[in-house]
């Protein structure tokens, strides 16, 4: 087993500069007496007011650093004890159920919802406009046709159907009546010609074939003048049922003219009804179209932004575990060092390098924050809810 000094000497590469010995006497010294003598020195350069404090930095140095035996010798250096508690901290129950929230989103059912309703309505558009611009299009203006308005022709039928059968009952009243005072005339005639004695002659058979022509024409008389007023009557007869018959056709036909002008109004209401639906589907068409492909952006959008949310709360899961894992690196690589950390640490002491009884640091570069990582995800939920909340 090695000595303590000899120890440190092999392991600090010490020289004759700290440890010097020397080999003194002889045999022709000028010591006295006739037997050789041997004497040996040592010599060092440590200040003899620093050697006390030196042997005890020595001395504890070696406890900190090296395994001895129950007689004090040396059997090794110290073992590397590792720190049993914990150094990361877990996810807290809150963080644990939003990564479960965030890894559980799906796509939000309103757009479904409202990607079919678009479709009804742009399909109800469609039909609209088609139907309506058709009808427009299609729709041909009316002739207006005023009916015609005549007045009959007083002919002899018309006559016959006007002229009173009254009026030849007075004319053939008063035919009677003349034919009586004529027969009384001749009466009259025949007893002055029997007085003059002259019945029966030539004379009185002039006289009365006289008076029968007479007769005659006042009978024909009578008859044209009933049959004249007849005539007149009948002929103004006719002329007023034609002056109401033509007020009426008149008045006919201007109720027909309104009703062609009303229906035809009523057409181009129609048209014009048809060609503002027409157009009015068309417009709508085209802001479903419009719709769609916004509700589609905002969809994408959407997913987008569920994604990121995933790949963020994925990526702090991925950074704990990492975290996990360079902290066990770390672990085995400081236990490999640990040995020649505490040898380089005892030499630098014994070579006087003051830096030595400073504090051990290791250099080591951590990962991402985890605050960071959740306030990015943080952000990514924001921004999802802003899409969300629109």
């Amino acid at each position: 087993m090695l000595s303590f000094v000899k120890l440190f000497k092999t392991i600090c590469g010490l020289d004759q500069d700290f440890f010097t010995f020397y080999g003194g006497g002889g045999k022709g010294g000028g010591g006295g007496g006739g037997g050789s003598q041997t004497s040996t020195s040592y010599s060092t350069n440590l200040p003899e007011y620093a050697k006390p404090f030196y042997e005890e930095l020595l001395k504890q140095s070696g406890k900190q650093i090296y395994e001895t035996d129950s007689s004090g010798a040396v059997t090794g250096v110290k073992k590397y004890v590792p720190y049993t508690g914990d150094r990361l901290a877990d996810f807290t129950t809150e963080q644990q159920a939003v990564q479960q929230e965030v890894s559980g989103m799906q796509t939000p059912g309103g757009f479904q919802t409202a990607s079919g309703t678009l479709g009804t309505v742009g399909s109800q558009a469609g039909t609209a406009a088609q139907t309506g611009l058709t009808a427009a299009m299609g729709y041909t203006p009316g002739t207006i046709t005023p009916q015609s308005v005549s007045t009959g022709t007083f002919d002899t039928a018309a006559a016959q159907q006007y002229m009173s059968p009254y009026t030849q009952a007075v004319t053939d009243v008063q035919k009677r009546e003349a034919q009586r005072q004529a027969d009384i005339q001749k009466s009259g005639a025949a007893m002055a010609s029997i007085g003059r004695g002259t019945f029966g002659g030539g004379r009185e058979a002039l006289m009365q074939s006289e008076q029968d022509r007479a007769t005659q024409q006042l009978l024909s008389d009578i008859q044209a003048t009933g049959d004249k007023a007849a005539y007149e009557q009948a002929l103004a007869a006719f002329q007023q049922d034609q002056a109401r018959g033509l007020t009426a056709q008149q008045a006919n036909q201007a109720a027909n003219l309104q009703a062609q002008e009303l229906g035809q109004q009523a057409q181009q209401f129609g048209a014009g009804l048809s060609r503002d639906i027409g157009l009015a589907g068309l417009q709508t068409g085209l802001e479903t179209a419009k719709a769609t492909g916004a509700l589609s952006a905002t969809e994408q959008m959407a997913n987008l932004e569920r994604l990121k949310a995933q790949a963020a709360s994925a990526a702090e899961v991925q950074a704990l575990e990492q975290e996990q894992k360079n902290l066990e690196y770390q672990a085995f690589m400081e236990e490999q060092d640990y040995q020649r950390n505490l040898l380089e640490y005892q030499s630098n002491i014994l070579r006087g390098n003051a830096a030595a009884l400073g504090s051990t640091q290791v250099a080591y570069a951590p990962a991402p924050s985890l605050a960071s990582q959740i306030g990015g995800l943080g952000l990514a939920g924001l921004g999802l809810y802003n899409v969300l909340g629109k």
